[in-house]
């Protein structure tokens, strides 16, 4: 084999390594250790928590306004052009302040009165409660590089404290999840490929597209003209070794291999269960492919699992008045067909989905959009959330108010660690191990917001 032709094949194998979830130099059972010094015990049902993570900054306070009298006209003059009529909200029953949700997202007003929704207010990255005052003299910490799209997307995906660290607290999570899984390569999964959320010391998660499992390329199994080429691969992966390194790397390729086409075997098998996802929603396949997933975890031997699905286009400098209702239509439609499947399934009370965004948007117009925020509103979905609630504390929406700091952003009222440890408590990590994974949850008295049962 030339060295062109050597080059060739190696990136070939890695790239379906990287699929799989598998770093060269980590073992999977590495992940194990924590999960086994905790002396994990097999669950005995199944739970998921899918991520679904809005990137650029989603505007909560446009999905969710005040409709009472005194606060929408608060919300119209800090909003401006760009304020949503009273009249054209969508009155949320039962809440308990008069709320309603923007005209496009009409799909999430049946599943909040169907009480399989849950709005959470004002949730923000918090290294400890903040007041606007501490906030404004410098007397407490706060993460590091507010308002900047990577950095507060790092801070929501690991909220290690004040700085960025080298883990997620759903790769943290994963660690405790698997130890008692049969396929514990697939306790993380990730239809947005690699995300600082599902990565930790060693650990990935298990890549998929919507369209299933990335396989390797050109060597397709039931191709007359590819076969001769993957048994060419599968033999070379055989030969005996003797390095450390290569002998390593063969174990992977092999074992990403398999992985694989076992995997694409079960998806294949009941894709037919999911051939109704609305079209041109590139959320609602994604999610789709997560309810596949889903559907397969008793064939599986699965318990416990996670998954990061992403959604772009969120950072409304301009066009807002024209981007956002596209947006939440997209957004909404995707969530209500993902909820509607995963009934279908009756899966109901055992999958959980959340919304995560880098930050919420200003309170002031720039003209034709809104700036970088801090506070949001966000959304838990799924049958075990008590839901056709508000939770939380709704902040004043009043420009330069007592809930806003610099240009009209809100000062979170929620630490975005108080919402995770309420998720981590449902998917089965004690209060131990929710310590350990989310380390400043210890600076707050609350540690359950009570959206669940």
């Amino acid at each position: 084999m030339n060295h062109y032709s050597r080059r060739r094949f190696l990136k070939l194998g890695s790239q379906t390594l990287a699929g799989a979830g598998l770093a060269l130099g980590a073992h999977p059972a590495l992940t194990l250790a924590k999960a086994a010094d905790s002396g994990a015990q097999p669950y005995e049902d199944y739970r998921a928590l899918v991520c679904v993570y809005l990137e650029g900054g989603c505007d909560g306070f446009s999905l969710m306004v005040p409709t009472g009298s005194h606060e929408h006209q608060e919300y119209a003059a800090s909003r401006g052009q760009l304020a949503i009529p009273r009249n054209q909200l969508l009155e949320l029953q039962g809440g308990q302040s008069a709320l309603g949700l923007h005209p496009a997202a009409e799909r999430l007003q049946a599943l909040f009165d169907d009480e399989k929704l849950a709005m959470i207010a004002n949730v923000g990255t918090l290294v400890e409660p903040t007041s606007r005052e501490q906030y404004m003299n410098n007397e407490v910490d706060v993460p590091a590089q507010l308002f900047s799209h990577s950095d507060q997307s790092i801070q929501w995906q690991q909220l290690q404290g004040r700085d960025r660290s080298t883990e997620g607290w759903g790769a943290k999570s994963a660690e405790y999840l698997s130890g008692s899984q049969e396929r514990d390569y697939l306790t993380s999964i990730s239809l947005a490929g690699s995300n600082y959320w599902q990565s930790g010391a060693g650990q990935r998660p298990f890549s998929l597209t919507e369209s299933g499992v990335l396989q390797y390329q050109g060597m397709d199994g039931s191709n007359d003209w590819q076969q001769p080429r993957r048994d060419a691969f599968e033999r070379v992966m055989n030969i005996p070794r003797h390095h450390v390194f290569t002998k390593a790397y063969a174990d992977l390729q092999k074992r990403a291999m398999s992985i694989t086409t076992e995997l694409g075997q079960v998806l294949d098998g009941n894709a037919g269960l999911f051939s109704d996802q609305p079209a041109d929603n590139t959320l609602a396949q994604k999610l789709n492919m997560v309810a596949q997933l889903i559907a397969a975890q008793d064939q599986l031997g699965l318990r416990r699992q996670i998954f990061y699905v992403s959604m772009r286009g969120f950072d409304v400098h301009d066009n807002q008045s024209l981007e956002q209702p596209r947006l939440f239509s997209e957004l909404t439609e995707a969530l209500s067909f993902f909820q509607n499947k995963i009934d279908m399934l009756g899966m109901g009370q055992h999958v959980t989905t959340f919304t995560a965004s880098d930050f919420g948007r200003s309170l002031l117009s720039n003209g034709d959009g809104t700036d970088h925020g801090w506070g949001n509103h966000l959304m838990v979905m799924g049958g075990a959330v008590k839901g056709g609630s508000i939770y939380g504390q709704l902040p004043s929406l009043e420009l330069n108010g007592p809930d806003t700091v610099h240009n009209g952003r809100i000062l979170p009222s929620t630490s975005a660690t108080q919402y995770a440890a309420t998720l981590l408590r449902w998917i089965g990590l004690d209060d131990a191990a929710r310590h350990e994974v989310l380390p400043t949850l210890r600076n707050f008295s609350e540690h359950d917001l009570g959206f669940f049962a």
